[in-house]
């Protein structure tokens, strides 16, 4: 054999008391294979500019321009990054062989129908962690990563940075960022977040089903600033969970879980955002406008909550010819599993209304 390529979702142990495979190279992280499997977004350019201009046809009216559609395109298929050395990334190119083919112009998630998503995924995701994975991104060092061995995960339970590191190798997770010998890992695009969102946060509920009508629903209420009826879809989430399985969360699990909803529908909503005088529970962007979110979880009045976005001017966060910006505080009960009341001030209109969902 002159030339011999390995490729899979784990990696070949080359170590044996006995002689065994030990000559070989290790390209998971060179810089120099980051391209390799997937497609950049030049070679995306190069070989699938008429599907492209195709797509944008066939959703006419939908995107602004052609940019903005290629905008939407890498937020659902890109985003996997192989080297901590090369900032280079790649989309999927299974899903994209599937999107230009297929006749629909909406994204759709192919990858999952590869049997990406399974059970053995949702345990290792939940074992992980619902924090680290949705809020904070596991951090493992490179050795971590590169030396994991399947053999090391026993069945049953199993190590949360093994299970973080099985998670990356399978195409759940991917490099998100890199410090030193430190890496940072995420979800590469909108198809794996929201796939493996919904079914991990099902592994957390007595019953978790929400349509697609729902979803689409509780995105159009957010874009079009329906704030009582984003809030009510918002109740009927919170309640199908079963918080037994989330003690010692408390104000913080009310904020995982409002981020994975939003990452569900396809939104974009940071946490725990850096201000001049504090830090901003949530902001939530939409393409039509924008939200800042404070939560108070048992006892602490909405008034406090409302008190601190103005206080402390969060709003400035945004520049003042910004989108149209709400301003929304969310009074949560955990003995109801349901926000009891909120807040709202469309910023700049100088009217403030607290509502009541009791």
């Amino acid at each position: 054999i002159r030339l011999l390529f390995i490729t899979g979702c784990t990696k070949l142990s080359g170590l044996s008391i006995f002689s065994a495979m030990n000559n070989l190279k290790d390209l998971s992280f060179s810089p120099e294979y980051a391209a390799a499997f997937g497609y950049t977004e030049d070679e995306l350019l190069a070989n699938f500019s008429e599907h492209v201009d195709e797509k944008l046809n066939a959703a006419e009216g939908e995107y602004e321009n052609r940019d903005a559609f290629i905008s939407a395109l890498r937020d659902y298929y890109d985003g996997y990054r192989f080297s901590p050395d090369s900032a280079v990334r790649v989309y999927n190119p299974v899903s994209i062989g599937n999107y230009f083919s297929d006749p629909m112009t909406y994204f759709s998630d192919y990858w999952m129908d590869t049997g990406g998503m399974s059970t053995l995924a949702v345990m290792l995701a939940r074992n992980t962690g619902l924090l680290s994975i949705v809020e904070e991104k596991p951090r493992l060092s490179r050795a971590e990563v590169s030396q994991f061995d399947l053999y090391t995960i026993p069945s049953g339970d199993t190590d949360r940075k093994a299970s973080a590191a099985l998670l990356y190798y399978a195409g759940y997770l991917t490099i998100a960022g890199a410090r030193g010998k430190t890496l940072s890992l995420d979800f590469p695009n909108a198809e794996v977040r929201t796939t493996m969102l919904a079914l991990l946060l099902r592994s957390y509920t007595r019953e978790f089903e929400y349509p697609m009508t729902v979803v689409e629903d509780a995105v159009e209420a957010a874009e079009n600033g329906d704030i009582d009826s984003m809030v009510r879809f918002l109740n009927e989430y919170y309640r199908l969970f079963n918080y037994a399985d989330l003690t010692g969360y408390k104000e913080q699990v009310v904020r995982i879980l409002l981020k994975a909803f939003f990452g569900m529908l396809r939104l974009a909503l940071f946490t725990e955002v850096p201000s001049g005088k504090g830090r901003v529970d949530a902001v939530l962007v939409t393409g039509g406008r924008n939200y800042i979110f404070e939560l108070k979880v048992d006892g602490k009045s909405s008034t406090d909550a409302f008190s601190q976005i103005i206080d402390r001017h969060y709003a400035w966060l945004f520049p003042e010819d910004a989108k149209p910006l709400h301003l929304i505080d969310l009074d949560f009960r955990t003995d109801e599993q349901q926000i009891v009341s909120y807040t709202h001030q469309l910023y700049g209109s100088g009217e403030t209304v607290t509502y009541s969902l009791s």
